[in-house]
């Protein structure tokens, strides 16, 4: 990753800082009742449309079945992929941009200039995260794992799609340092 994300920095950028989040709990204290709720909702929906389906068809396609049932493993264990993913999430601030690395290598990054809000989420996670954009901070809480997995981007953006308009960058344990260094390289910047 470090070779990768040489030839990623743009001539004369300087890393100014870098991290990762730290290890977490898939049940973390502030996420626990949205996993819960996840998967109590999601096997409550699944046996309820069976046990229609079952009841009200006399000779039942076992292709949708399977399809539900195939539906239901997915959305269970999204929440264990998150969290083995942002395992293997890496960021960086340098003097121009946020980079972010996802445990697959693919990059995203956001201009210093570009950040219009910066915003600390603490007491879902064991440590802080940082919420960038403001296109991203009402969904933040609600989707926090799956977010900080997937920066928002715009999709119809063909020039740059790996600039991010959003992006969390979870569970810092130094996410104070980070969050001052990020205001203090942005106000350098636009100065």
């Amino acid at each position: 990753m470090e070779e990768k994300i040489k030839h990623y920095l743009r001539p004369g950028e300087q890393v100014r800082w870098q991290g990762a989040p730290a290890p977490f709990q898939l049940m973390e204290s502030g996420l626990k009742s949205q996993i819960l709720i996840k998967w109590g909702v999601t096997a409550a929906l699944c046996a309820a449309l069976l046990a229609v389906y079952f009841y009200r068809t006399p000779e039942p396609n076992m292709g949708f079945v399977g399809l539900v049932l195939l539906v239901a493993v997915v959305v269970l264990v999204s929440p264990v992929l998150e969290r083995r993913n942002l395992s293997g999430t890496r960021y960086w601030i340098t003097d121009q941009r946020v980079i972010l690395a996802t445990r697959d290598e693919t990059l995203y990054y956001m201009e210093l200039d570009k950040i219009d809000a910066v915003q600390t989420l603490e007491g879902m996670t064991e440590k802080p995260c940082l919420v960038l954009g403001s296109s991203i901070a009402e969904e933040a809480p609600k989707r926090l794992r799956w977010r900080a997995c997937h920066p928002k981007t715009d999709i119809q953006g063909h020039d740059h799609p790996d600039q991010a308009l959003g992006m969390i960058l979870y569970g810092l344990s130094d996410a104070r340092a980070a969050k001052a260094l990020l205001q203090r390289e942005k106000a350098v910047k636009t100065a």
